[in-house]
């Protein structure tokens, strides 16, 4: 082999800072671990890698839901359905890099950036990561004391994009049970009825979150203004979805 041969066969071969394992330059997270191993891409324009201290938490947190993780897949029969696409939008922005030494993770922190791995993976149609992060995101989120609805919703959308609709709307239900015109839990339902082709069930969803709209974002809920990039393009669906099957929106504009 040429030394030119040999310098590009050691090349395509580098080591996790994480946990020191080998992976392909191909290769956008680590095999052994799942940290990333690339920051350059940006999910709706967005930096989608971990770094430092950050990345190494969100390892620690990763290996400390394996045993749940088999479980998951035990029960659900080794791996998740093809994701569908359902044009969600709804990745937080990932952890900035800082000159100074970052907060420690917080078990919510942490199943939070799980989730946002497993929303990038496929929004970028990258399905082996995503049937990597989902089951470790879900456990995380299941980890916790308590969930508030915004951590409900992630478990509801973790469930609609990797094909689970049902399961979905049976989270969504918890949230509209305390908050009936909660708009994150009418327009995961309201999706999840669409993915199933329930047009009926999914109007009617679409048509409580147009009337529920204006007066629901006023409120400033906290989950809204993390959610404010993707409100508005979910209000845009509903109309159109409802205008095309000649039903009027009740949006209380």
């Amino acid at each position: 082999m040429s030394k030119q041969g040999k310098k590009t066969q050691a090349s395509a071969a580098k080591h996790c800072t994480n946990c020191g394992a080998k992976y392909d330059s191909n290769d956008r997270f680590c095999r052994e671990c799942g940290a990333p191993v690339k920051g350059a891409a940006k999910p709706n324009g967005r930096p989608s890698g971990l770094t430092g201290l950050r990345a190494f938490g969100l390892a620690i947190i990763a290996l400390a839901v394996v045993y749940g993780i088999l479980n998951y897949t035990g029960k659900s029969g080794g791996e998740l359905p093809p994701a569908q696409r359902i044009n969600f939008t709804d990745v937080g922005a990932p952890a900035e890099a800082t000159t100074g030494t970052p907060a420690p993770l917080t078990p919510r922190d942490g199943a939070d950036q799980l989730f946002n791995q497993a929303l990038y993976a496929w929004e970028t149609g990258d399905s082996a990561a995503m049937r990597q992060f989902v089951p470790m995101a879900l456990v995380a989120y299941g980890n916790l004391d308590s969930l508030d609805p915004d951590a409900r919703y992630h478990i509801a959308l973790l469930h609609l994009t990797s094909g689970n609709a049902e399961q979905a709307i049976e989270q969504a239900d918890t949230i509209l049970a305390e908050s009936p015109d909660h708009l994150l839990g009418l327009v995961v339902t309201a999706r999840s009825y669409e993915s199933l082709g329930r047009a009926d069930r999914a109007a009617e969803y679409y048509q409580r979150f147009l009337a529920a709209y204006t007066p629901e974002v006023v409120s400033s809920r906290t989950e809204y203004i993390d959610h404010a990039g993707a409100l508005p393009a979910r209000r845009d669906h509903a109309r159109l979805y409802l205008q095309e099957r000649g039903i009027s929106p009740e949006d209380s504009r």
